[in-house]
């Protein structure tokens, strides 16, 4: 029986936090108890959060003294902070969400650092970059229907961008220095429908001072010019696999950023395929009883 360790962070990408999905199952689950449910020893961890994850938060989860406690603490933290500050999150994350991080007393003994670098062959599915872009700008989707937000903008989105990349890049670095053996899955940035309800308001905006004002999609613009430049940093990369998540477009929850349920289900069935052909390619003898299958 193969074992597996499949870590995933550290966006909220990777919480299924929407207010219909009332299990909370995210892709992370449903990769797990799929693969479980196959016959794969699986462990790793979920180290996915509301806050605090820019590229530079998953490097200081990964120094050596963040237990598995602290990570979890931080994640709790996240959504008492964001329910507390931000109306439309209190509307969408369910405050018992919370008890999906309950902490044992083994995560006071354990580091994510130890975890992930005595993993024989771990898995990681990567989202980050996007909330450093947000940093960077400072301002996130929703401030920027506030038009004097946005008169504060820099100009040189690209070089922002840019240096998203660069942050990126350094993240998978990272983790291939600390575990040569990983296979990382990064996924693309993706089009909320809620980006198009802002970007109409703000053309509304500027539309009554200049009559003339032609409608640009500025979101689907910076996102897509992400998302190849993500693409072709990926292929530097032997151990990076590129994992194009554009088509949660449609799958997204109401008035959320966020995948719904269906939306999860779609992404975990991508990353198992791949995982199928992964271990098809390192084990092609194996007995066909091992083989993952999935929809």
């Amino acid at each position: 029986m193969k074992k597996l360790e499949i870590f995933c962070g550290v966006s909220s990408l990777g919480m299924p936090f929407t207010k219909e999905n009332k299990y909370h199952i995210g892709y992370y689950d449903i990769i797990v108890e799929t693969l479980k449910s196959k016959g794969y020893d699986v462990s790793g961890f979920n180290f996915s959060r509301l806050n605090k994850n820019h590229t530079w938060d998953l490097e200081e989860d990964l120094s050596g003294d963040k237990s598995l406690a602290y990570i979890k603490n931080l994640q709790v933290q996240s959504i008492d902070s964001l329910r507390n500050t931000n109306v439309l999150f209190k509307l969408v994350v369910p405050a018992q969400y919370k008890d999906a991080f309950k902490i044992k007393s083994a995560d006071n003994e354990h580091t994510l650092k130890s975890l992930y670098v005595n993993a024989e062959n771990p898995i990681f599915l990567y989202s980050a970059g996007p909330n450093d872009f947000f940093s960077y700008i400072k301002a996130g989707p929703v401030e920027l229907i506030d038009k004097n937000v946005r008169t504060q903008l820099p100009q040189d989105i690209k070089t922002i961008l840019e240096q998203c990349i660069i942050n990126v890049e350094k993240n998978w670095q990272l983790l291939h220095q600390l575990n040569p053996n990983t296979k990382i899955y990064s996924f693309s940035y993706y089009y909320s429908p809620l980006y198009d309800k802002i970007q109409k308001l703000i053309f509304l905006q500027e539309k009554v001072k200049d009559r003339n004002k032609q409608y640009v999609n500025k979101f689907m613009e910076v996102i897509n010019l992400y998302n190849q430049m993500l693409f072709e940093a990926s292929k530097k990369y032997d151990y990076v696999e590129h994992c194009d998540l554009t088509f949660l477009k449609d799958y997204c929850a109401p008035m959320d950023f966020h995948p719904n349920t269906l939306g999860n289900q779609l992404i975990a069935d991508m990353i198992l395929r791949k995982i199928e052909s992964q271990i098809n390619k390192e084990h092609p003898l194996e007995d066909n009883n091992q083989t993952l299958r999935t929809k």
